[in-house]
Order: structure tokens, then C-alpha cells, then sequence
């Protein structure tokens, strides 16, 4: 919870800021209120501070870190508890909405990307489509797909793609500084990829990478599951046609 989001609940919120007002209401006590870093969102100043008052000062904290600050008499410490507890009440919901729009967006690019992929059989067309969907992500990147059979395939034997064909999913943050990366994982700072498996055969590896250091989240990795297993029966299924059709080439160029 940053400054702006502290001053709304203590003087804008519809819930909060009439509480506050009673709490305050209810004594004469001087009464200060401010952020992290000293900036005073309120300051009331009512009366005299009775000789032998002790002012006390109570953080406001929201998921275990100080936004704010109460000093005053005694009810400086109940109304220290009160924000802190809104605090975290509204974070809570700004979590809840964030991932209601995660899932929604998640379902959005899984029902596009089904419909993008379900519309042609050819291995190029399919990949092309993934690789677009997989530079999407929450966090940006560059989309890529190595498949084993394909022309980079040789990318799959060593370093950290051929740790994740032959594993699971995985961000990787800091390439350079991880022990597996190899000369084919030197164009990545950062990357997040994913197997495509079917039917318990491996066939490549997709994923979004960056150039330059990047952090990715739990949140594209799971977004690039989803894309990796649309993609994967779908190559599988056009590598299928288009060897039919080879076949089928070839019987009529020999008749």
C-alpha cells in the first residue's frame, strides 16, 4: 500500500474515513496520522495535552510492512488497528480483482488461441500462432518454439532448454548465473518455457525470452502451460497430416 492508497482510506474511503471520524470523535486527543515516510495525511490538534500524557506512536501495517504511522494519547494505538486492518482488508481485494482478471484473460487467449490453432493443419502455421500468443504474456517478452524434429532441434540435447524438454515447466530469471545455460542460451537474460508433450512424447519447447534482465512471474508461467498444452496435440496432429499427405504425394507421382 503505497502513500495515495493511504491518504484515500483515511480521508476519502466510504467505509473507513466515517470510522475514523468516530474513533476521533469520541476523544479530544491530538491526534497525527502519516505515512512511511513522515508525510502527515492528518493532523488533528483539539485541546490541551493534559500534563502527564504520554504521546504514543503505532504503526499502520499492511501484510507485515509499516505504510503509516499514529501518534497520539492512548487511542492512538485503536486506531493504529483499525487502519491496519482496513489496510489489509482492501489489499485483499485488490488481490481478489487481480486475479479475476487473470483468469479472465487466461481464458480469452486459451479460447482464441483453440480457435487460432484449431483452423489449419500445417506444423509452420501452428507454431507461428503459439509463438504470437506465448509474446503476450502479463510481463512481455519475445515469444519462441524449438521443436526437436526442427531446424534448432539441436538446441534440445544441452543447456537450459534441453533441462526443460527433458523436465518441466520453469522461469529462469538470470540466465547467465545458471549452471546449466550453454553458448545456444546466450541471446536470454531471462526466459520462462515449458515442454510440449503429448501422449508422453516430447516435442519441443516453447517460451517468451528477453534480451535484457527481466523478471518473470508465476502468473506467465502458468499462462504459457495453458498455451504449451493447446499447441503441443495440435503440432502433433499436423505433423500426422502433413506426413499423409507426403505419403500421398509420392503414391501419386510413382503412379
Amino acid at each position: 500500500m503505497d502513500r495515495a492508497e493511504l491518504r484515500r482510506l483515511v480521508v476519502r474511503h466510504r467505509h473507513v474515513a466515517p470510522m475514523l471520524s468516530v474513533l476521533l470523535a469520541a476523544t479530544d486527543a491530538r491526534v497525527s496520522i502519516s505515512d512511511a515516510d513522515g508525510e502527515v495525511i492528518l493532523d488533528r490538534q483539539t485541546g490541551d495535552i493534559p500534563a502527564g500524557t504520554t504521546v504514543e506512536r503505532h504503526p499502520i501495517t499492511v501484510e507485515g510492512a509499516t505504510v503509516g504511522w499514529v501518534e497520539g494519547p492512548r487511542p492512538s494505538a485503536a486506531i493504529a488497528a483499525v487502519l491496519s486492518y482496513a489496510g489489509a482488508r482492501e489489499t485483499d481485494k485488490r488481490a481478489l480483482a487481480r486475479e479475476a482478471l487473470d483468469r479472465y484473460r487466461e481464458l480469452n487467449l486459451i479460447y482464441d488461441l483453440a480457435e487460432e490453432i484449431g483452423a489449419t493443419l500445417e506444423v509452420d502455421a501452428v507454431a507461428n500462432v503459439a509463438v504470437a500468443e506465448a509474446g503476450k504474456l502479463p510481463s512481455g517478452g519475445e515469444g519462441f518454439l524449438v521443436l526437436r524434429d526442427g531446424p534448432d532441434g539441436d538446441r534440445l540435447s544441452d543447456g537450459i532448454l534441453g533441462a526443460i524438454f527433458e523436465g518441466e515447466a520453469e522461469i529462469v530469471n538470470d540466465v547467465a548465473a545458471d549452471p546449466r545455460s550453454s553458448s545456444d542460451d546466450g541471446s536470454m537474460a531471462s526466459l520462462v518455457a515449458a515442454p510440449l508433450r503429448v501422449r508422453g512424447k516430447r516435442l519441443g519447447v516453447i517460451g517468451t525470452r528477453s534480451a535484457e534482465p527481466h523478471e518473470y512471474h508465476a502468473s506467465d508461467l502458468k499462462v504459457l502451460t495453458a498455451i504449451a498444452s493447446l499447441t503441443a496435440p495440435t503440432l502433433d496432429q499436423a505433423a500426422v497430416h502433413e506426413a499423409v499427405v507426403r505419403g500421398a504425394t509420392t503414391d501419386t507421382d510413382r503412379s
